[in-house]
């Protein structure tokens, strides 16, 4: 049947796995050393979030989870400086030879939690250098720019390194502070799991904050130079 409480929740976690896509993709483009703007950016960003999708709704017909972009794959373009899309066609038959034929599968699990870790930690570093060089595109000299970027990094990194100020501590549902629920209908906790997750996701919350505040705030005004 029709969960109808799962609906607030599944649209957020939509809205996430889009902000998501642009960023992965912009990032993408910035580490193939093409222009993260323009026409062909523009239709790039669009088929992304059109593959992202379809893909989602697929895995769903097929009783899976939605779908998401995989990051690491800029660091791994990063380190290689390979980004040939017959790479990612290569790679991407391999990843399912891997996943239906057992023993090779195998034979990935057992690869210890501290390699997969490392390298993990390693990639992620690279989408979080090739993130900052994305700076290099704006003028940091203007305070509509220097103020959308601390406060949008300060709440976003703010409720990734604590996100108990808006999640429920383990064990403890319904009992944020922000909105105690323990005594709400299914709908309203479904509302308000919903609003949750949005709160205490940092490049959630952070980017549409960051995107609220592009819309409303405006340009610096000329400044006349002192002879």
């Amino acid at each position: 049947g029709f969960y109808g409480p799962a609906v607030v929740p599944m649209l957020i976690a939509y809205v996430v796995t889009t902000v998501e896509t642009i960023g992965d993709v912009t990032a993408t483009h910035e580490v193939s050393e093409l222009v993260t703007n323009g026409k062909e950016y523009t239709q790039r960003i669009q088929g992304s979030l059109m593959a992202d999708a379809v893909c989602s709704i697929l895995a769903s017909l097929f009783t899976s989870m939605p779908n998401t972009t995989f990051s690491q794959n800029n660091g791994v373009i990063a380190i290689t400086k390979c980004a040939s899309r017959r790479a990612g066609l290569a790679t991407g038959f391999w990843l399912i030879l891997m996943g239906v034929l057992a023993k090779i599968a195998g034979i990935i699990t057992s690869i210890p939690d501290c390699v997969l870790g490392g390298m993990t930690i390693f990639l992620f570093c690279n989408v979080l250098v090739s993130g900052i060089s994305l700076f290099g595109d704006l003028n940091m000299k203007s305070r509509r720019v220097r103020f959308i970027s601390a406060l949008s990094l300060c709440v976003g990194v703010g409720v990734t390194v604590w996100p108990f100020a808006f999640q429920d501590m383990r064990g403890s549902s319904y009992t944020a502070a922000f909105w105690e629920c323990g005594d709400c209908t299914e709908s309203m906790k479904g509302v308000r799991n919903g609003v949750s997750i949005f709160l205490s996701t940092g490049y959630c919350i952070g980017s549409v904050l960051a995107i609220l505040l592009n819309a409303i705030l405006p340009e610096d005004p000329d400044e006349n130079t002192v002879e």
